[in-house]
């Protein structure tokens, strides 16, 4: 019933820009891709098996997840767009929507957007492709995702400006619950409440047609209410107390994209407070869908605390902030038409209050070859540090383990 609920929805979806056809321009669009990786992951733990599993060497062998169908519609006042992703399944396959939105130029070289998108601090530079194109997104590069949103954008002098209002992210962040004392049990209800829309903002300086500088930036705030309910377990009377946390994050960054002839150099740099909290920085998974590793993001669990990225709250309602540094640096080189050669490297460094630290590095090389018009095959391999977690104080460093990989993505575009 869901496979045949969303056919339907892609034949409406196609019957209502084809009914509109005759006065646009109307251009259909394809991209099948396949990955076929080796991954070898060491989970790490000098003094213990923080993972409580071995290590692990797999295939990956599968139609990427960012695999798409999808349309854009040019007009004269109007333009649309909808694009659908399609992945492995079995025998089957799971479609989504990637991208869906409407814009109306309201005026001369300006419009505003209305639906879903990438935000305006995604600039793609990197070319990684390990993971569903990785792109060494959200460890260097940095990513807002495909979010619901009203955005403006247009041209300003030199360049373009990009700012919108964004679906905010409020996840629940993880909260002490205190100790009760004897005859009497404590439990802690946590909820969120969003406030404002998440904001985002860019400019792009066009240097050239081959060259480019922009900057960004971003703020989000919600709040966590926590009812911390202390229960005497003989008679069942109980005292509530509630507490309101204000949980605020924003981050900025600049980064270029230069071309010289047959080579590029792309380089970006951001910094984030609280950037998980807002979706800015999200856990990473080591081995695509199996949640087995993450560069310090939130994903894997030491003692039952989160590794630092995302934030918790203490029971007297103290955020435990994250200040989160990112940068990356693509280096490429294009001698022919069907040969490219491209190099990377990703950093992301983690400081809590607590004093808790984490550094993550990643590294690709890849070659993009070019078989015939819109046929590529992109061999690469790569390798990541997730670094160790340094908790201060006399504990030890932990070791969190290290991967690479080796393999291709095969593409066709129709």
């Amino acid at each position: 019933m869901k496979k045949l609920t969303i056919i339907a929805l892609v034949v409406a979806v196609t019957a209502v820009f084809a009914v509109t056809a005759s006065a646009n321009e109307w251009n259909l669009y394809g991209s099948a891709r396949m990955a076929t990786f080796w991954q070898s992951l060491d989970y790490g733990g000098d003094t213990q098996d923080i993972w409580a599993r071995d290590n692990i060497d797999a295939l990956a062998w599968q139609l990427q997840a960012n695999s798409r169908v999808g349309a854009t519609v040019k007009g004269d006042k109007l333009d649309g767009r909808f694009e659908f992703s399609v992945s492995s399944d079995g025998s089957g396959g799971n479609v989504g929507v990637r991208r869906l939105y409407g814009v109306w130029k309201f005026t001369e070289g300006w419009g505003l957007k209305v639906g879903k998108d990438y935000t305006p601090i995604t600039f793609f530079l990197s070319g990684q492709v390990y993971q569903n194109d990785q792109g060494l997104l959200t460890v260097g590069n940095a990513y807002g995702y495909r979010r619901a949103q009203l955005a403006v954008e247009g041209g300003l002098g030199p360049g373009m400006l990009k700012v919108a209002l964004i679906d905010p992210t409020t996840a629940t962040l993880s909260a002490d619950l205190p100790g009760a004392p004897n005859g009497f049990t404590n439990s802690l209800a946590v909820t969120t409440e969003a406030k404002f829309p998440k904001l985002e903002a860019s400019y792009e300086f066009k240097l050239s047609d081959a060259m480019s500088i922009h900057a960004f930036g971003g703020w989000q705030y919600y709040k966590q209410l926590q009812a911390l309910t202390t229960t005497e377990t003989a008679t069942g009377a109980f005292t509530r107390r509630q507490l309101d946390d204000d949980v605020t994050s924003y981050m900025f960054g600049a980064g270029a994209d230069l071309n010289f002839g047959p080579i590029f150099v792309k380089p970006q740099v951001s910094w984030y407070k609280n950037g998980a909290s807002a979706g800015w920085l999200e856990p990473f998974l080591g081995l695509g869908g199996t949640g087995t590793s993450g560069p310090g993001l939130g994903g894997p669990k030491i003692a039952g605390d989160p590794i630092p990225q995302t934030p918790f709250v203490d029971i007297n309602g103290d955020l435990n902030d994250i200040d989160s540094l990112m940068a990356m640096l693509a280096l490429g080189f294009k001698p022919t038409e069907t040969l490219g050669l491209e190099a990377g490297v990703g950093y992301l460094r983690n400081d809590s209050d607590d004093d808790t630290k984490n550094t993550y590095m990643e590294y690709y090389l890849q070659a993009v070859l070019t078989l015939a018009n819109g046929v590529y095959l992109v061999p690469e391999v790569g390798y990541r540090d997730y670094g160790d977690l340094e908790p201060g104080g006399p504990a030890a460093d932990i070791d969190l383990g290290d991967l690479w990989y080796a393999g291709a993505k095969w593409q066709v575009d129709f």
